[in-house]
């Protein structure tokens, strides 16, 4: 440390135990305050940004969508102009985690390329983000944005930085890979409890397990990730464990609706609202070719012929934002 930098470093001690909190890596967030003071900043600023975005990422985990934006905007109009990289990168993260939650994974992958590419992004934060950007990617059918990611963003330092890496790799592995990679991401002795990691994985392997017909230990994987969401108070990501749950036909009841099965319930539900085949596949741990042949099913029974009548039908005439 060099000398006048101590005041500055004591001030940011709060924001330190702010941040260990949301990653649950004390030495990654010790490094991630080491970097904002040699951006240069002066340390009263780096310290109310690096709280400020402490804060955001709890409330990108709960969905707050309006709340995240209008605080990184924030952060971005001190980062951006003065080129502080770490702050831009990290801000673009939290924007990109919460439209993927809320099942927008077009712009969730806008804002995550930017912070693990070479040129604009920052290592510090491309060993978190890139599996979002696996997923996000995945999730429209752009493999080749994932396969494109820069090989430097896969390295995580550290034992919860490494098994999200390899979380974002099975995501487009081949069957045998994913396996390998699938347990190695799993939370070890070498990391720290993550509850929202942990149950970002459970979720990834479930679905994954689901789409290849292992249903007992999917089951299994995705009842973690639900309970973890859910203590998390994380609504979208619960919603999504609870909807793949559903689907299997073990997972919570819900009321009769129309004779249709708890399958056919979820993809009219979804595609009322405005999803795509290949988003309400992907939501729903299923192959987007499996969601044409319900909905041609559903359709008669519901005495619908289109998209729109169907919302009409299911949602009660209202329109919801399509994800």
């Amino acid at each position: 440390m060099r000398p006048g930098q101590h005041t500055g470093s004591a001030a940011v001690l709060p924001a330190l135990q702010l941040i260990a909190l949301g990653l649950d890596r004390f030495r990654q967030a010790e490094l991630m305050i080491r970097v904002a003071v040699e951006c240069g900043a002066e340390a009263g600023v780096a310290d109310a940004l690096t709280t400020e975005l402490a804060l955001t990422r709890s409330l990108a985990i709960r969905g707050d969508h309006t709340e995240v934006w209008e605080r990184t905007g924030r952060v971005l109009a001190f980062a951006e102009p003065g080129g502080h990289r770490l702050f831009g990168a990290r801000a673009g993260w939290l924007c990109g985690l919460v439209a993927l939650g809320a099942r927008h994974p077009e712009s969730a992958l806008h804002e995550l390329r930017e912070g693990v590419a070479e040129r604009s992004g920052h290592p510090a934060i491309a060993a978190w983000a890139v599996a979002d950007v696996d997923e996000a990617a995945t999730a429209v059918g752009r493999q080749d944005v994932a396969t494109a990611v820069p090989a430097h963003a896969r390295r995580g330092p550290y034992g919860g930085a490494r098994r999200v890496g390899l979380r974002g790799t099975a995501l487009t592995a081949d069957e045998s890979a994913a396996d390998e990679l699938f347990r190695a991401a799993f939370p070890g002795t070498d990391t720290a409890p993550m509850p929202y990691t942990g149950a970002r994985t459970w979720l990834a392997c479930g679905s994954w397990l689901i789409r290849r017909r292992q249903t007992t230990a999917a089951c299994r994987l995705l009842n973690q990730a639900q309970q973890g969401f859910a203590g998390l108070r994380a609504e979208g990501w619960t919603r999504r464990a609870t909807a793949v749950l559903q689907c299997t036909g073990t997972g919570p009841k819900h009321a009769d609706h129309d004779g249709l099965t708890a399958r056919e319930h979820q993809i009219a539900m979804l595609a009322a609202q405005g999803l795509s085949n290949r988003k309400i596949g992907w939501w729903l741990a299923l192959s987007p070719r499996t969601i044409a042949s319900p909905l041609y099913r559903l359709c008669p029974i519901l005495g619908v012929a289109t998209r729109v009548q169907l919302s009409d039908v299911v949602l009660g005439g209202e329109r919801r934002p399509s994800g």
